[in-house]
């Protein structure tokens, strides 16, 4: 039975890949964008800038991969990958913030996901800590 720590990481990574297949469809599919088109809270100028493309891809799709890679690192439960895995988030989600700053708008639909690889470092650098304090305890 997985932790409550494994649970929410979980959790947190199927709301990540729900939002990142939610905007990945707004740019296939053309889904109607559920967000603010006005002020700095515009997801539509963030999402159709040419910023928010690699490589001609949706940076939206990154976050499908992003979002899959998370499950297979969970599954291993390797510690060390989860962690490394997450860090590397974490730089994707301040290149990503920058990018939002040249802009100079704000997605909100962005701004979930970021704060979700955030939460998922701060769960796997929890989980490792208290791993370490266990086999402290232990030896």
């Amino acid at each position: 039975m997985p932790s409550r720590i494994r649970t929410a990481q979980y959790a947190a990574a199927i709301v990540g890949l729900a939002i990142s297949i939610y905007l990945t469809l707004y740019h296939y599919a053309g889904i109607p964008l559920v967000c603010s088109d006005t002020g700095i809270i515009n997801c539509g100028s963030v999402l159709n800038s040419p910023l928010a493309y690699i490589l001609g891809i949706p940076i939206a799709v990154i976050g499908i991969v992003f979002f899959l890679g998370e499950f297979v690192v969970l599954y291993t439960g390797n510690l060390d990958a989860i962690t490394i895995w997450n860090l590397i988030g974490i730089g994707s989600v301040v290149y990503f913030i920058n990018l939002e700053r040249i802009i100079g708008k704000i997605c909100a639909w962005c701004t979930g996901v970021h704060v979700i690889v955030v939460i998922l470092l701060v769960l796997s650098v929890y989980e490792m800590l208290g791993k370490g304090a266990k086999h402290k305890t232990q030896g």
